[in-house]
């Protein structure tokens, strides 16, 4: 569970332990890694920390043999590390994007997950068995202004999940990846704070904005053989925030009789 620490990844380390998963919590930060490894045992399930730096190919080839070492095999990869804080605040429109932040954005979202996806998945062919899940964005599948360097790197994720699902389906592992709109994380709800930031994000989805808690059972139905003969699917959880052009009966504006 990459990224386990904080957020969505804390949400679905949380479920799948309590569906009876022996739960990695791997993340960049110890403190939340740990803190959250412990709320885990406390709980009465199996847990461990291992510490995971996804720009790092030997970071995350560590943290393969240690899950190994201690578990034997690994039968799920569910991928959420992005710093959110760095998206949030240096993502630009492309004509005012810093090639640093591109070239980091690149590496973290999309190097990162091809990082992981390869060291895990070398295991999971090995044992003929596995489902990666990983974490894109409904914002790689429609256009969002000033996001353009997080959103051609989900982007990227989209189609990686589609290819490697195709090439590792005769090994017996399956690919597939969870697409969010926007959630109430805890790097987003200080911005919600903020005036008219609530009504904005309520004004641009059918559906209440969703919690970590809420994207987690979809999480789990992947990793379950409940979705057995599902992979390379691409499944946005959004809030109906892809079903429509905006908040408002467009059809009846159009034809004078809105309502």
């Amino acid at each position: 569970m990459i990224g386990a620490g904080s957020s969505m990844g804390r949400a679905g380390a949380t479920l799948l332990a309590r569906e009876g998963a022996k739960v990695v919590v791997a993340d960049i930060s110890e403190p939340k890694g740990i803190q959250m490894c412990q709320r885990i045992l406390d709980e009465g399930h199996e847990a461990s920390f291992v510490p995971v730096d996804v720009l790092s190919a030997a970071s995350v080839q560590s943290m393969v043999e240690t899950t190994l070492s201690r578990y034997g095999r690994i039968d799920v990869l569910y991928h959420n590390a992005v710093d959110v804080h760095f998206v949030n605040t240096q993502d630009r429109r492309l004509t005012e994007l810093s090639e640093e932040t591109w070239t980091r954005m690149i590496d973290l979202v999309l190097t990162g997950t091809f990082r992981c996806c390869r060291s895990v998945g070398a295991q999971m062919i090995k044992q003929k068995s596995g489902s990666i899940i990983l974490t894109a964005t409904a914002d790689a599948l429609i256009g969002c202004a000033g996001l353009d360097g997080y959103t051609a790197a989900k982007g990227g994720v989209v189609s990686l999940t589609r290819s490697f699902a195709a090439g590792v389906a005769k090994d017996g592992v399956r690919v597939n990846a969870i697409c969010p709109g926007f959630v109430a994380t805890e790097p987003q709800l200080d911005w919600l704070q903020s005036p008219g930031a609530a009504a904005t994000m309520a004004s641009l989805h059918l559906l209440p904005v969703p919690t970590p808690e809420q994207i987690a059972p979809f999480a789990l139905y992947l990793a379950s053989d409940e979705s057995a003969v599902v992979t390379g699917g691409i499944f946005p959880i959004d809030s109906g925030y892809m079903a429509f052009k905006v908040n408002v009966d467009l059809m009846g504006v159009v034809s004078g009789e809105a309502r």
